[in-house]
């Protein structure tokens, strides 16, 4: 399971190349069991990036609209 906290411990952002302090820290508690610390700004840039793969599907109403619609013969 994935968790997002807030970071208790004064450490560095984990992204390469960023020098701030990390104020999140994102828990996996599987295959890496270490805690990835990212500041404000990295992860906003990080869930800004997934939002742009992830397409919100729409929702089945539940009701089916008739779209069959009758012709008229003259």
């Amino acid at each position: 399971m994935m968790e997002i906290r807030e970071c208790k411990h004064f450490v560095k952002c984990d992204f390469f190349g960023c020098n701030n302090v990390a104020k999140y820290s994102f828990s996996t508690k599987g295959i890496i069991k270490r805690d990835l610390c990212f500041c404000e700004e990295c992860l906003k840039g990080m869930y800004e990036a997934i939002a742009k793969l992830q397409i919100p599907k729409a929702i089945e109403s539940p009701f089916r609209l008739n779209k069959k619609t009758k012709k008229i013969k003259l």
